[in-house]
């Protein structure tokens, strides 16, 4: 059972219902406990279920053939978590609540953006804390993240059973993304974990602090765009071709940077793990047991980022004197008669059909 704390109207069941969509997609069995301050009915006047109660009946059973509905008259108090958890039906697999304060299950603590959090007010272990002022305390994530979020309490979970509930999630959305899941996506979305948790990154996704270099256009670039949420119209995300399954990680709090690249005997090693399976179910079954030391190398490295590179509007445009298109971000190269973009300082990647640059005028 894990609760979500916050004040009311402070965006709890928006999160909640993202947060369950995405649990159930994974295949988890979700409960959901709601906390009311205020007297509620859940069966409308009028309905047979709403007269039997107000006639005196301590409980109410509706079946349908989509749902079955049960009203309880309380009596002298509310039931406890631990009563409420004794009425869920078996196979649940998670329960979460909508507030519940007074609970001592882990929690999660949704603030308000200028709040400062203040765990010490709730019994429980906080798994993290969704909004508010940036501390040290707990994981962080953004309202916006309830990806996040899902995989927190997939990764709490697979503490508890043994498993790996987040690189579970982390590969259904890399799927999602990519539109398949394959070797490479595995490798990827691994190679990413690992670079992130190197730097000291422990939720990237919602972190504003993490530059990530990443050296091919293959499966494996989406696998880890989707793990760091690093893009490239952010300018969080650079793209350097040199035909690698490699990133670089960049925290650029600490400076600390490590480039994570994928090992080539990685295809053999699984060969030899699973000896008598087909090559493709082999690497797929092997890129997600095998240990990392066996699929990676990890080194350290110093990578700098200059000014021009950071996230952020331009700080510099200039009009090429050759083709007349603009430039940011200084990649023009200097000429004799002044700024060239890269394509007419003889780097282009495509050649002009018409042998010149932009010479007319706009109609308007």
């Amino acid at each position: 059972m894990i609760r979500i704390i916050g004040r009311s109207g402070s965006g709890k069941t928006t999160l909640l219902c993202e947060v369950v969509r995405l649990l159930a997609e994974s295949g988890l069995r979700v409960a959901v406990f709601k906390h009311a301050h205020h007297s509620v009915d859940l069966d409308r006047k009028g309905k047979d279920s709403f007269r039997f109660a107000a006639a005196g009946a301590a409980f109410v059973t509706v079946v349908s053939p989509e749902k079955v509905a049960a009203f309880e008259a309380v009596t002298t108090r509310e039931p406890t978590l631990d009563e409420l958890r004794a009425r869920v039906p078996g196979g649940i697999d998670l329960i979460l609540t909508e507030g519940f304060h007074a609970g001592d299950t882990p929690y999660f603590l949704l603030l308000d953006p200028a709040m400062e959090p203040d765990e010490r007010e709730h019994q429980g272990e906080l798994l993290g804390i969704i909004g508010g002022a940036r501390t040290g305390t707990g994981a962080m994530f953004d309202r916006t993240d309830p990806a996040g979020v899902a995989r927190c309490i997939m990764a709490y979970l697979a503490r508890k059973t043994g498993g790996d509930g987040e690189l579970d999630a982390l590969l259904d959305e890399a799927a999602a993304y990519h539109g398949h899941l394959c070797p490479g996506q595995l490798l990827g979305v691994r190679l990413a974990m690992l670079g992130c948790r190197s730097v000291g990154v422990e939720q990237p996704r919602s972190s504003k602090k993490l530059i990530v270099w990443v050296e091919t256009d293959r499966c494996g670039a989406d696998a880890v765009q989707t793990v760091t949420g690093c893009k490239l119209g952010k300018r969080t995300l650079k793209h350097v071709d040199n035909g690698k399954l490699a990133a670089t990680f960049l925290n650029t709090e600490t400076g600390e940077a490590v480039r994570v690249l994928a090992r080539a005997a990685s295809r053999e090693r699984a060969a030899e793990a699973f000896p008598g399976m087909e090559r493709h179910a082999a690497q797929m079954e092997s890129y997600r047991t095998l240990p990392e030391e066996a699929l990676f190398a990890v080194e350290r490295v110093s990578v700098t980022l200059g000014e021009l590179d950071r996230p952020g509007k331009p700080l510099v445009r200039v009009t090429c004197t050759a083709c007349g298109e603009e430039v940011s971000d200084g990649r023009h190269v200097e000429g004799d008669d002044g700024p060239l973009c890269r394509s007419c300082a003889g780097g282009a990647y495509y050649v002009r059909l018409d042998g010149g640059g932009v010479k007319t005028e706009a109609p308007w």
